[in-house]
């Protein structure tokens, strides 16, 4: 989860972190191949006797940073904007950890990977080792001039596409160890995680195992000679992945819904990033309860505001919590 510093004269707070849960793993359902990334929503301090308070329920975790590339030549007079982009991509992260850090550090990110500027008249394309580099560099910089009151702590997952290659990558900050940071290339097998993962990961692990166990010997029976046995192996094959799906979701919602992890709740966000006629889109979506649904016109006396996309995750039938 996240957390917040008590104030001084709140003898019932300690200055102690309190970790939530993000995953990030590759789908395949519905024939759309995507990196998807599930978090909770709670925002928490822990008190002196080990319980948690809850801050908020409604806190974002998941963010769509956009990269833009430019000629030097690009930057207008006065302002000092960038226009005229050669290259656009967008970039995802999750966070775990200090809320007030964590937002600091991914605006700071999202302003450097928004003005990359090529100035020798040549066109380079950023990266998965190039932007988690700069990601950790960026939190060098940031956590240096930090004060260190608190005892803060930063657990970043951001994922992306290099080409059409899905790619993870790791960066973490605590006073103890500074600052770390490990990148992969996304396949099947990938679940990543931050926060308070430990049991999650264990107990989500199993049940992609067995799915994929049970889904390879299904593709390697022989497929039927009726005419439908074709359509019959991909309908199949598809409910595999879409019950490999539903099963991380779950148990993402088991925890939100556990009264042992006081630090974990909310609704359950996820944020996906595919390559969509060349061009990597984000979607984003959550839990179908109450959550921070605003339902305004920016264009007064048309129709022009947000639309919540909402879905029933998991696989069972849920009731707001009272």
């Amino acid at each position: 989860m996240t957390w917040s510093v008590a104030s001084p004269s709140s003898a019932n707070y300690e200055a102690q972190k309190s970790v939530t849960l993000v995953c990030i793993r590759l789908e395949k359902t519905f024939g759309v191949p995507r990196i998807a990334a599930l978090a909770d929503s709670r925002a928490s301090t822990r008190r002196i006797d080990g319980s948690f308070k809850t801050l908020a329920d409604t806190t974002v975790k998941l963010f769509a940073l956009p990269v833009r590339c430019y000629h030097l030549d690009g930057i207008t007079p006065v302002v000092g904007a960038w226009k005229s982009p050669y290259f656009e991509t967008t970039v995802g992260i999750g966070f775990s950890g200090s809320c007030f850090e964590a937002l600091t550090v991914i605006a700071l990110i999202s302003q450097k990977l928004s003005t990359l500027v090529a100035p020798n008249g040549d066109e380079p394309i950023p990266t998965r080792d190039g932007v988690v580099n700069l990601i950790e560099k960026l939190c060098e910089s940031y956590f240096s001039q930090h004060s260190g009151d608190g005892d803060p702590l930063l657990l970043l997952l951001a994922f992306g596409f290099d080409g059409d290659k899905p790619w993870i990558g790791r960066v973490t900050y605590d006073t103890a160890q500074g600052v770390k940071s490990t990148t992969l290339w996304a396949d099947d097998d990938s679940l990543e995680t931050i926060g308070q993962d430990a049991l999650f990961q264990q107990r989500a692990q199993d049940w992609r195992t067995r799915i994929q166990r049970h889904r390879k010997s299904v593709s390697q029976k022989p497929i039927s000679e009726t005419p439908d046995g074709a359509f019959d192996r991909t309908l199949e094959l598809a409910r595999h992945d879409l019950a490999e799906r539903k099963s991380t979701e779950e148990q993402m919602l088991e925890e939100i819904e556990s009264e042992f992890f006081g630090s974990i709740g909310g609704v359950l966000q996820r944020l996906e990033l595919a390559v969509d006629d060349g061009q990597v889109v984000a979607g984003f979506t959550h839990d179908d309860r109450p959550y921070l649904d605003v339902h305004y016109s920016v264009a007064p006396g048309k129709l022009l505001g947000p639309i919540p996309i909402v879905e029933k995750m998991g696989r069972k039938i849920r009731k707001p919590k009272v």
